[in-house]
């Protein structure tokens, strides 16, 4: 920019030397054009920041992990002048790893126009992703006067976390301790006889004792008597959201124990197993829900985990004390379900502290090199392995992104112009 201003005066100088060796009109006015023109500029630059404006809006109030997903930057210019030369700082962001990365894009500024420039992202891991505008820089033609206009734009997608292949959950449906309370599935008979299902017309291989004789009887054809399948007791869920070690390892550990998590609902559901969520809320301790019994129910408190950010370290003791309380308690959960980033040695003791140990199924995520060399489990209870199916660092030549733009000034479109001011 200064470069560009003394070579202008350069030119007006020369200008005004033309102008006093060869005195006359020709000369006079191309020494009254030089020098009022910068003033053209200046005006130019400061009626198009004060008449600039901003959005951004996308198309997914959610999207799914390993899905593409699009931001538009809104761009709006009220003034009747433009320029070529303008660039906005964007600055973006995921909860899981709170790394703050910046991402500029060069562009034109029309006319009284709305140009709208589309952002494409992939995600790496779940989590929020947090876009923000932090301010558009211009320059005149000429590149003489500059100005940086503060606008400001905030919007945020939420990435829901991918099911994965795993070990198979063997939750086979168990009758209620209290005889009097037991739940039955409505979707799937069993073969429980303290209560019938569904009837059925005689079927060849249908076995004779589940013959209802009255009806048989009364309708004068063999019906045959489908039990009920008795539900399990609930099973309850909790995920270890503490962040241990650095990043990236830490972000791409939670985002497997959340797929992880995923996957252990959608099996719930899929065998008519009642369970419920555990959450822990810094300063609340860990709050049970309500009993979810398909993977719709239990689509808001996913959604509220996945917006959470991971817990400090002043957080870990504190969730290990509330973690102790909930399943160390009176009430004794039939089957509970934990879903660990890391297996540390804090939440290692308290695994082994807890009373009733065999109805504990533990999920750890581990790298391939972890897996490698596990030691032999022998705890009381169960612990299922989960292998992370992503690289923990990227290649020297390639920085971590979490969400990697793409071409981002590719797609650069004008929509309708606005009002005059």
């Amino acid at each position: 920019m200064i470069r560009n201003k003394l070579l202008y005066a350069v030119l007006l100088a020369a200008m005004l030397l033309f102008w006093v060796l060869y005195r006359g009109k020709l000369s006079q006015e191309i020494l009254i054009f030089v020098a009022v023109f910068p003033l053209v500029l200046l005006l130019a630059v400061i009626r198009i920041k004060h008449s600039l404006s901003a959005s951004l809006t996308h198309g997914k109030k959610q999207a799914r992990k390993g899905e593409s997903y699009h931001w538009s930057l809104h761009l709006t210019n009220r003034s009747i002048f433009s320029t070529a030369n303008a660039t906005a700082d964007l600055e973006y962001s995921n909860s899981l790893d709170g790394t703050v990365r910046t991402l500029r894009i060069s562009m034109p500024i029309m006319p009284r126009n709305t140009q709208r420039i589309r952002l494409s992202f992939h995600a790496a891991t779940c989590g929020v992703m947090h876009l923000s505008l932090k301010r558009v820089d211009f320059s005149d033609p000429l590149r003489i006067f500059h100005r940086k206009a503060l606008l400001r734009a905030d919007d945020s997608v939420v990435i829901m976390p991918r099911a994965i292949e795993m070990l198979p959950l063997y939750f086979e449906p168990q009758p209620r301790p209290e005889a009097d309370s037991s739940d039955f599935s409505k979707v799937r008979p069993g073969d429980d006889p303290s209560e019938i299902f569904d009837l059925h017309a005689y079927r060849e291989g249908d076995p004779v004792s589940r013959i209802h004789w009255k009806l048989s009887s009364k309708l004068d054809t063999l019906m045959v008597k489908e039990y009920s399948l008795p539900l399990s007791a609930e099973c309850i869920l909790l995920a270890d959201f503490r962040q241990t070690g650095a990043q990236p390892e830490s972000a791409l550990r939670i985002d497997m124990m959340l797929s992880c998590m995923t996957t252990a609902v959608q099996a719930l559901a899929q065998r008519d197993v009642p369970f419920r969520a555990a959450w822990y809320r810094p300063g609340y301790g860990i709050g049970v829900s309500d009993p979810f019994r398909t993977q719709e129910e239990a689509a808001g408190w996913t959604y509220s985990v996945v917006q959470s950010a991971p817990l400090p370290e002043s957080e870990h003791a504190g969730f290990l004390t509330a973690a102790a309380e909930l399943f160390g308690g009176a009430k004794i959960h039939d089957r509970v379900l934990i879903f660990l980033p890391h297996a540390d040695q804090g939440i290692t003791e308290l695994l082994l502290s807890l009373p009733n140990p065999e109805r504990l199924t533990v999920f750890t995520v581990y790298t391939p090199d972890e897996a490698a060399v596990l030691p032999e489990h022998d705890a009381a209870y169960t612990a299922v392995p989960v292998i992370m199916d992503i690289p923990l660092l990227p290649d020297e030549d390639d920085e971590f992104n979490e969400e990697e733009p793409t071409a981002p000034a590719a797609d650069l479109r004008e929509e309708g112009g606005d009002d005059d001011d």
